[in-house]
């Protein structure tokens, strides 16, 4: 069992990690417009730029680590409301156009 201190410690280098998170997500500005049919690709891109793994992105926008896989592999089939919500941890927007 870890003291007082201990998790005192651990606590303060999770914070530390998510100031430092909260941070590259708020200064990342690069425009990325793509099709849908690349949305792999782009949250792949998105996720690596920012040095995240999958599970903190699936942490951070309340999915489930195997939905968020899924998803950025190419198999999953988000609904516009799950990938705004990944859009706020990757910092992109979900746009459609009709033609």
């Amino acid at each position: 069992m870890k003291t007082k201190q201990g998790l005192l410690n651990a606590v303060n280098e999770e914070i530390r990690h998510l100031q430092n998170l909260a941070e590259r997500i708020e200064t990342s500005d690069e425009m990325d417009l793509r099709p849908l049919s690349e949305l792999a690709v782009v949250l792949a891109t998105r996720r690596k730029a920012l040095k995240l793994n999958p599970a903190d992105v699936s942490e951070l926008c309340g999915v489930s680590p195997n939905t968020y896989r899924a998803i950025e592999s190419g198999k999953g089939n988000p609904t516009i409301k799950t990938l705004e919500g990944i859009g706020s941890v990757l910092n992109f927007n979900v746009w459609i156009e009709l033609k």
